[in-house]
């Protein structure tokens, strides 16, 4: 895995102002605003061609689909392997991702920052998904070829802890709806989400479990939602990061190292922004010996 560039501090806070600040205005990853150019060099997102049954198109001010429908989100973790939700790329899906687009930040502006299209070469969805309930929903699509990195383009880490620290600042990112009727963002938003223990989550899901959510909020989910609502991923932010941020001084010999790491996967939700309505990620730190194994190799448990 490639390390991420060092930033400085004071972009750090202006990244955390930016993404934790109160907004009036409801925005796209809802709650949020426009991420600052460069920001989540990690971000990825997955698209199919525009004669595929489309719910909505990112590709157009108009609404028409141009060439591909950018359906879901994801996260560069190494030089060929993207992470995402297995509900946006499975095997059995009737219409999976073909593309897999990197570097981008406003769909509308081909010139701003350069981005690189991959084709799909497989997906490896884990084992323990059906396809209808929401667990187990992870997957790792592999890149046709290897990736070059850039200010724009560079791997993020994962937590491999499954205790999350209460000050730390989790943000989420995607391009999705702007609210739960709306339409996408066409530029990446990010929006700062409070971590929900699974107890509360499933106290607050306890009238919302169908056969999607069965069992309830188990331990290798984690739920995160702003408790008087307004502050939420929505429908295409799917398979996107909810990520932890883990500044360092630059001169220290951890200025090298990521500053995002992955927490979650945006998984499930219910009406985007709700009050008490948290949204569900599949926990990263669950499925750490699974990616190795499928991404380096690695043997579960080995160091």
């Amino acid at each position: 895995m490639g390390s991420l560039r060092s930033t400085s501090s004071a972009r750090l806070l202006v990244c955390l102002t930016i993404c934790f600040e109160l907004l009036t205005a409801v925005g796209a990853v809802i709650g949020g605003d426009n991420a600052p150019v460069g920001e989540f060099p990690h971000m990825a997102l997955l698209g199919r061609p525009c004669s595929q049954p489309l719910r909505y198109s990112f590709t157009s001010d108009t609404g028409d689909c141009t060439e591909y429908d950018w359906f879901c989100g994801g996260s560069l973790i190494s030089n060929r392997f993207v992470l995402t939700a297995a509900h946006c790329a499975h095997t059995e899906m009737q219409n999976p991702p073909t593309v897999v687009r990197l570097g981008e930040y406003d769909l509308n502006d081909g010139t701003e920052v350069p981005h690189q299209d991959f084709e799909v070469r497989a997906i490896v969805h884990h084992p323990g998904y059906n396809g209808i309930q929401t667990y187990n929903d992870i997957a790792l699509v592999e890149l046709d070829r290897t990736v070059t990195f850039s200010r724009f383009i560079q791997p993020a880490c994962l937590w491999p802890h499954d205790t999350i620290p209460d000050e730390a600042p989790l943000i989420a990112t995607g391009w999705g709806k702007v609210g739960h009727y709306d339409e996408p963002a066409t530029i990446l938003q990010c929006v700062g989400i409070p971590i929900v223990s699974n107890s509360r989550c499933n106290r607050l899901m306890m009238n919302l479990i169908n056969r999607r959510l069965r069992n309830g909020i188990l331990p290798s989910q984690l739920c995160a939602g702003d408790p008087l609502g307004g502050k939420d991923t929505c429908e295409g932010d799917s398979g996107g990061p909810l990520q932890l941020v883990t500044p360092h001084e630059e001169g220290t010999p951890e200025a090298g190292l990521c500053r995002y790491q992955i927490v979650g996967v945006t998984s499930n939700g219910g009406i985007c922004g709700s009050a008490n309505r948290p949204g569900i990620y599949t926990r990263v730190s669950a499925y750490v010996g699974w990616i190795e194994g499928v991404v380096w190799g690695k043997t579960p448990g080995a160091p």
